[in-house]
């Protein structure tokens, strides 16, 4: 007679059923399942899935995991998928790198693989949560837990203080756990993150381009452009953001300078301290530098063409003794292919003083002398690689330059940020592709898409680090990933996983190459068939750590 299920066995069914829980890894009782022929809950083919094992167990052990459980929003109510399940919904979203929020069914909610990773059983992902409005569904069947619509609309009710607030819980668990150096250079710049005019308020900016007319001569096109604006400050190192701010298109990104710098500061706590800041000239505010030398700081930036303190470096340069670095550039390909000697010229200049704007906040009407006022150096640039400038640009800052190639390589980091974060932002991790055409959607992608562009490369470099044994009281650097991107990285691991298989026995899963399934399952396999030296079934447990025979029968 079949045990009749009380009230609360049901509920506690139910909760069991719903709530989020990730699977956990153990390929030992899961192998063990397998050669016991145990009744497995799936087995699927590994593709997406393998970005996900290593990466979600890198995100618990550091902490993030406990950070998303917490995030919270009263504006959500009566949903049958928890918010933490949908946070890290779209964060696989991001991860894969899709782009369309209507692709989800087809793209994400079909890879049973990466759905149960992230705790949905099958039903759930066939059938969804509800049945509300499946009397209007005539030719589409349903799939996924959740519509895409309902997980935008969801997700673009958390405020913007809850996801930079959690931004920052993650940059802090990512410090605390060793991933930075002692001392950071930091980068800062803003990007522009374009959108239609229909967007629910976004911001407006007019910009004046020249254009080449049809008969060959020049004219001013006057154009607006719509949408954001996201300002980050990036550790030069690893390329990983530690502070940000959205704003409007038009706003002025310079002001943030010094507020992203302490809290950049406040989220790595006393695990690393910014030492130098690098940034363009749009950042050129004499208050702002001065205050960020007041904190300890050195800063190196551009000088505007009309500041009286560019000139007067460019007339002071004349005669001072110049600073040289050849370096050797190959030329051509094959049997054409020749060095040629590229020549950089810098010339230090110190005790500058006309940047008048530099300095402490001045009463009104008070004044101060030349020599009352703070000196700063600079770096005339009089020739870069071969070209020769007859009005040099000039670096301004309150570091020494007695070795001006110091300033000169340290600006020369500011680059990275472009090519970094906002470049690879935006093509890769499709970071001007919003899930909803309002502003709270359009901050929460930038955020969300951020925070996972630096779990991820914070996950690269740890796993870089293992490989290569290296030591965990060194630092890892970006240049631990030899340059290999974004794009290459997810098809290499696409390519690493396509002969393995994700099983689910229970509440684990374990990954395996497909012959070792199907050895352990008792499928018989002629020798050329196995790309393996895989052996027996009892060779493959041993290998898991199991030691003991087990009775298939």
């Amino acid at each position: 007679m079949a045990h009749k299920q009380s009230a609360d066995e049901v509920r506690k069914n139910l909760i069991n059923q719903l709530s989020w829980r990730a699977a956990e890894r153990d390929d030992q009782k899961v192998a063990q399942a397998i050669h016991a022929g145990a009744e497995l809950d799936g087995v699927y083919g590994l593709n997406e899935a393998g970005l996900l094992d290593e990466f979600w167990h890198f995100l618990e052990t550091v902490g993030v995991l406990a950070l998303v459980e917490q995030i919270e929003s009263t504006a959500i109510q009566r949903v049958m998928v928890p918010l933490v399940s949908m946070v890290l919904l779209y964060f696989l979203k991001v991860l894969l790198g899709i782009t369309s929020m209507n692709a989800l069914p087809a793209l994400l909610f079909s890879n049973i693989a990466a759905m149960t990773l992230l705790g949905f059983n099958v039903y759930q992902i066939t059938n969804g949560f509800t049945k509300r409005g499946e009397h209007r569904r005539q030719h589409k069947p349903k799939q996924g837990p959740i519509s895409p619509q309902a997980l935008a609309q969801n997700l673009a009710k958390l405020s913007e203080a809850t996801v930079v607030t959690f931004f920052n819980g993650c940059i802090t668990a990512l410090a605390a756990s060793g991933l930075f150096a002692p001392e950071i250079t930091a980068a800062v710049d803003g990007s522009k993150i374009e959108t239609t005019q229909k967007y629910q308020g976004r911001g407006c900016l007019k910009v004046e381009k020249r254009k080449r007319s049809k008969d060959g001569g020049w004219v001013t096109v006057v154009e607006w452009l719509f949408g954001w604006k996201v300002v980050v400050l990036m550790d030069t190192r690893t390329r990983i953001p530690l502070a940000l701010k959205v704003l409007q298109i038009q706003a002025y990104e310079g002001e943030w300078l010094v507020p992203l710098i302490q809290q950049a500061q406040t989220n790595l706590g006393a695990h690393a301290r910014i030492v130098k800041v690098v940034a363009d000239r749009g950042y050129l505010d004499g208050l702002d530098l001065y205050e960020l030398e007041a904190m300890g700081l050195i800063w190196v930036l551009w000088t505007k063409e009309n500041m009286a303190v560019r000139t007067e470096a460019i007339a002071r340069s004349v005669g001072e003794p110049q600073q040289r670095r050849v370096t050797q550039v190959k030329r051509g390909q094959g049997r054409h292919q020749r060095s040629e000697e590229e020549v950089t010229i810098v010339v230090g200049v110190t005790g500058l003083k006309t940047y008048t704007q530099y300095g402490p906040p001045r009463q009104a009407g008070e004044r101060r002398s030349y020599d009352q006022r703070p000196s700063l150096n600079g770096v005339v640039i009089r020739q870069w690689r071969n070209h020769v400038y007859t009005d040099p640009p000039v670096l301004l800052t309150n570091g020494s330059v007695e070795d001006a190639f110091v300033a000169y390589d340290d600006y020369d980091l500011r680059s990275l940020i472009e090519n970094g974060i906002f470049r690879e932002g935006k093509q890769p991790w499709n970071l001007e592709h919003a899930p909803m055409k309002t502003e709270a959607a359009v901050i929460v992608h930038i955020v969300f898409t951020l925070t996972v562009m630096a779990l991820t490369t914070a996950f690269r470099l740890h796993s870089k680090q293992q490989e290569l044994a290296a030591q965990a009281a060194v630092a890892p650097d970006f240049t631990l990933l030899d340059g290999e991107g974004t794009t290459v990285w997810r098809r290499r691991l696409q390519q690493e996983n396509r002969d393995k298989v994700i099983v689910f026995a229970g509440q684990h899963f374990g990954i395996f190459h497909t012959a070792e399934f199907s050895i352990l399952a008792g499928l018989r396999i002629k020798p050329k068939g196995i790309p393996l030296e895989l052996g027996t079934p009892e060779d493959i447990l041993r290998r898991y750590g199991v030691q003991e025979p087990i009775d298939s029968g």
